[in-house]
């Protein structure tokens, strides 16, 4: 995941908690070639989300031109949501910032209540740009968030209720970027670089019950893990060299990026009570103070990389990239947390300081066999060190794992895209190949379950067909349709990858009043069920097709005028009340099946939106 074009790494689950919606301007996936530029961890692609910047005149004396804000209400869950905006310029100067704030209750499925699935999220964001001439910006982003929440299921809280509650509180980030970008008029016509800070902050609480067959509580471990940082620091520069030679046009990117994280060792508290498996009543109850259970880790990365694409002929583009990784993990033998395995505590002292390399590339085209029709393809390499938490980290739910192995693969791609003024389908199909792929594994401690752990699971081969589809029928309306089919295997025991979902897609039509006043949306969101399975990993799921509605309604043009830009925007969601797991969910199969493990999504929720934008 990447922020900005930078990497956005501290936390392996809940990034997304870390960002208001109304700030993001769009989410970039990029595939292929594409990755070498951002990162070898990038094994098949990664996500760019693009926060908002400043649009509009910077000239003339400062002002504020602009802001807005919104709120919304979600029935699901009883949630609540605002965003406040303003935005401003002048002297060459711009800024827009925001406030958040994001709170919901136990949210509802068809089948109930999901305990421990609240939250509540208070944050917000500034970014301030100047321009000293036309093509030159500098840019300044601050971003600080606070949440609250709990984990109904899924990878760190699966099973869930009764067995397993784990709460975040809080669950802190706070970022700053400084950013350059430029138009240039020599050899290099276009740079880019940028500089950031992040810093996580986490307080995990953990309440773990074993739970015998007559359904007596006769352990209970409650404790409170402070996961302090880390500290991430990193930056990236590159440089676009367009230039024309006999044998067609060439565009040469390169760069340079690396980051640095410091990851302290966590604090734990506990208490462990111990009951009569037959009445109950508590035996012994031992506390434990603060104390750190993790060695301080530290993990660098400095990659270099170029990216060439030449158009020999009109129709075709090749391109071809390269990329040089250096990594450097360093742990602290000290201390070890006593509940540490043995085998664990020993591997310690033979990773206290590794270094790896990886070279990777990449070889693609795209070819034009009609003006309306392209053709692609590319292979790729990849690769992707652990990391020091995946490594090291000891939380309450969380194993460290010394001996884990990077990730190597190969991907093969190859499709075709048409398109036309008004419709365009694209068909991928790709074949990735792996070694020492890396999986969360659910594992036991000393006979108590509820704990995960990062596993090299040897080698694995994913295969699958993405297809994308549009068509604006008529100037108001849009028809529009994604597929995509997964299929992963274990290649050393021949037995499925766990939480990959077979088929699943989205079919959809809009339609947009043509004067603008209000647009009507539908989807069907649906997947096939799962039956290839490794039984001791997962469970089956069943295939669901879930309809929803949206409308956005202009007030300013369907009310009056003095409302101005004033939208009222209404969601029905999970139609018809449909219980749904989605296969990718994580599921914990040390305990029964429940509609927390694996976690049972949303059901029906209607929301309500009111956004003004002044």
């Amino acid at each position: 995941m990447f922020i900005d074009g930078d990497r956005f790494r501290g936390r392996n689950t809940l990034q997304l908690n870390y960002l208001a919606p109304d700030e993001v301007e769009r989410v970039e996936v990029i595939r292929g070639p594409g990755s070498v530029v951002y990162g070898s961890e990038a094994l098949t692609g990664l996500v760019n989300v693009v926060t908002r910047s400043y649009t509009g005149d910077t000239s003339g004396p400062f002002r504020f031109t602009g802001g807005g804000w919104s709120t919304g209400y979600g029935s699901a869950a009883s949630s609540f949501t605002t965003y406040d905006w303003v935005k401003g310029a002048g002297q060459g100067f711009d800024f827009i910032g925001g406030f958040a704030g994001r709170w919901g209750g136990d949210y509802q499925t068809s089948l109930g209540t999901v305990p421990n699935s609240d939250y509540q999220s208070v944050g917000g964001n500034i970014k301030l740009g100047y321009s000293p001439d036309i093509g030159q910006r500098l840019e300044l982003s601050l971003r600080s968030y606070s949440e609250v929440d709990g984990r109904a299921g899924g990878v760190g809280g699966a099973p869930g209720a009764p067995y397993l509650q784990v709460r975040q509180d809080p669950n802190q980030v706070h970022s700053a970027r400084i950013a350059y970008t430029g138009e240039l008029d020599g050899l290099v016509k276009h740079v880019e670089s940028s500089f950031y800070v992040n810093y996580f902050d986490t307080k995990l609480s953990t309440i773990n019950n074993t739970i015998n067959a007559a359904g007596i509580t006769t352990r209970t471990v409650k404790s409170t893990s402070h996961v302090i940082g880390p500290l991430v620091i990193g930056g990236r520069s590159l440089a676009e060299i367009p230039w024309l030679s006999p044998w067609g046009a060439t565009k040469t990117t390169v760069g340079l990026d690396g980051f640095r994280e410091a990851r302290p060792g966590s604090e734990l508290t506990s208490e462990t009570i111990t009951r009569n498996g037959t009445t109950g009543i508590v035996t012994s109850d031992v506390f434990s103070p603060y104390t750190k259970q993790g060695p301080d880790t530290t993990q660098s990365n400095i990659g270099t990389f170029v990216l060439h694409e030449w158009k020999p002929i009109q129709p075709l583009t090749l391109s071809a990239g390269g990329r040089f990784d250096w990594f450097n993990t360093t742990t602290d033998t000290s201390p070890l947390a006593s509940t540490i395995p043995a085998n664990v505590r020993a591997l310690y002292a033979s990773k206290a300081n590794v270094d790896q390399t990886a070279p990777t590339g990449s070889l693609g085209f795209v070819y034009a066999v009609l003006p309306s029709v392209d053709l692609i393809g590319n292979v790729a390499t990849s690769f992707r060190q652990p990391t020091n938490s995946e490594l090291f980290a000891v939380t309450a739910t969380q194993l460290p794992n010394p001996d884990l192995k990077p990730e190597r693969g190969v991907t093969y791609e190859g499709g075709a895209r048409f398109h036309t003024t008004n419709a365009e389908l694209k068909v991928t199909a790709f074949d990735t190949h792996y070694e020492n792929f890396l999986q969360t594994v659910a594992v036991t401690l000393n006979g108590v379950g509820g704990y995960t752990q990062s596993q090299n699971v040897g080698k694995a081969e994913v295969t699958g067909v993405e297809l994308e589809a549009r068509w604006q029928m008529t100037p108001s309306v849009n028809l529009f349709t994604n597929f995509t089919q997964l299929r992963g295997t274990n290649t050393a025991t021949d037995k499925p990858l766990p939480f990959l979902a077979p088929y699943r897609g989205r079919v959809g039509i809009q339609y947009a009043d043509p004067d603008g006043a209000y647009s009507i949306l539908g989807v069907i969101d649906w997947a096939a069920s799962k039956t290839r399975i490794d039984p001791a990993q997962e469970y089956t799921t069943s295939g669901y097709a879930i309809p929803k509605l949206y409308a956005t309604l202009q007030l300013g043009k369907l009310v009056s005028p003095q409302l101005g830009d004033t939208k009222l925007i209404l969601g029905l969601e999970n139609i018809f009340n449909t219980a749904y797991v989605d296969a990718s969910t994580f599921v914990n199969r040390s305990y029964p099946r429940s509609f927390t493990n694996p976690l049972v999504e949303t059901g029906r929720n209607i929301s309500v939106k009111v956004q003004h934008t002044f």
